[in-house]
C-alpha cells in the first residue's frame, strides 16, 4: 500500500510537473501574443516615425547651416540691385538726373546756360526695358572745365554718354567758349 501511494504521488508529481510546464508554456505564448506582439508593432511604427523625424531634422540642420551664406547672397544681390537702380534709374528719376548734371557742371566750374531734355527719335522701341533720354546742355566754359565735366560724366554711377558736342569761340572772352553737349542717358521703363 505504501508502495502504491508512493507510486501515485510519483505519478502525480510527474503529471503535476507536466501540468506546470504546459501551463507556463501557454502563459508565455499568451503573453507573447497579447503583450509582446503589440509592443513590437508599436516599436516598429515608432522607428518609422523616428526615421522620418530624423530625416526632417537633418534637412532643417542643413538649411540652418546654409542660412548665413543665403543671407550673404541675398545681401549681395540687394547691393547689385541697388547699384543697377543707380545705373539705370526709373522714369521718376529725370528731375534728380537734371540736378545731378547741374551739380557736376557746377563742381567743374562750368556756367550752365540751360539743361533741357530733348525729344528722342525712335528711342523707345517696343520690347525694350529702357528708354534713351537725350539732354541738351548749353554752357560757357573753358577746355579744362569741360574736361572735368566730361570726366564727371564718365565716372558717374549712371549710364551716360556724350552723343554730340559743339564748341564755339566766344568773342567776348577768350578763355570761355560756348559749349553745347548732347548727353544721352537711359531710364528703366516700368511695366512697358
Amino acid at each position: 500500500m505504501v508502495g502504491r501511494i508512493l507510486s501515485n504521488i510519483l505519478k502525480n508529481q510527474k503529471q503535476m510537473m507536466i501540468l506546470i510546464v504546459v501551463s507556463v508554456s501557454v502563459m508565455l505564448l499568451l503573453y507573447a501574443g497579447f503583450v509582446l506582439k503589440p509592443l513590437a508593432v508599436n516599436i516598429a511604427a515608432l522607428n518609422g516615425k523616428l526615421a522620418d523625424v530624423s530625416a526632417k531634422l537633418k534637412a532643417a540642420e542643413s538649411v540652418i547651416a546654409r542660412m548665413d551664406s543665403m543671407k550673404a547672397a541675398v545681401e549681395a544681390y540687394q547691393e547689385k540691385v541697388d547699384m543697377y537702380e543707380k545705373t539705370l534709374p526709373s522714369e521718376g528719376g529725370v528731375p534728380s538726373l537734371l540736378e545731378g548734371l547741374s551739380k557736376m557742371a557746377n563742381d567743374a566750374r562750368m556756367r550752365i546756360v540751360g539743361i533741357v531734355p530733348v525729344e528722342s527719335k525712335g528711342a523707345n522701341r517696343e520690347g525694350r526695358v529702357y528708354q534713351e533720354i537725350p539732354i541738351m546742355i548749353s554752357a560757357k566754359s573753358g577746355y579744362h572745365e569741360l574736361g572735368l565735366f566730361m570726366s564727371s560724366l564718365e565716372n558717374s554711377d549712371r549710364l551716360m554718354k556724350i552723343a554730340d558736342i559743339l564748341i564755339r569761340s566766344n568773342r567776348a572772352t577768350v578763355r570761355k567758349h560756348d559749349i553745347e553737349l548732347l548727353v544721352v542717358t537711359y531710364l528703366l521703363t516700368e511695366g512697358k
